[in-house]
C-alpha cells in the first residue's frame, strides 16, 4: 500500500490544478499537488513537504477532506489523504507539473483528472470555498 497526501489548494474561490509532466507516470493528466509519505511522516506533514518541494511554496493545511481514500491503480494500491490547503507564498514553481491552472469549481471538468482525484471534485462542487478565505 502506497500512502499519499495531496493538497486541494484554495484561493479566491478557485482550486489549483496541476498537470503532470508527460514523462511521469500518469503524464498529461491533472491532479492535486502531493506525493508519497516518507517514513515517520504524518499525512499532514507530507502535504506541507510536497507543496514545498513541488511548488516551492509554504502552505497551511486546514482539514482532511472526507472522501474515499483507497484506490487500485496500474502502479499499485494507494491510500490518499486529501487536505483543504491555503498557500502562504505564491511561487508556483513547475517541478512535478508542466502547467498549473486556477479553476473555479464549475470548470474543474474542463481538464482530465487522474482517477483518484475524481471523488474530491464532487466534494469541491458541494463546498462553499469562501470558508477557506
Amino acid at each position: 500500500m502506497i500512502k499519499v497526501a495531496a493538497a486541494v489548494i484554495v484561493s479566491d474561490g478557485k482550486i489549483l490544478a496541476a498537470k503532470r509532466k508527460n514523462e511521469r507516470l500518469g503524464g498529461g493528466f491533472w491532479e492535486f499537488p502531493g506525493g508519497k509519505l516518507e517514513p515517520g511522516e504524518t499525512p499532514k506533514q507530507a502535504c506541507q513537504r510536497e507543496v514545498a518541494e513541488e511548488l516551492g511554496d509554504q502552505c497551511e493545511v486546514l482539514e482532511r477532506i472526507e472522501v474515499s481514500r483507497h484506490f487500485t491503480t496500474p502502479y499499485g494500491e494507494l491510500e490518499i489523504d486529501f487536505f483543504w490547503t491555503k498557500l502562504k507564498t505564491y511561487n508556483l514553481k513547475l517541478v512535478a507539473a508542466s502547467e498549473y491552472r486556477w479553476l473555479p469549481p464549475e470548470q474543474l471538468a474542463s481538464v482530465t483528472w487522474l482517477k483518484p482525484s475524481e471523488p474530491v471534485l464532487e466534494v469541491i462542487k458541494q463546498t462553499d470555498l469562501r470558508k477557506f478565505e
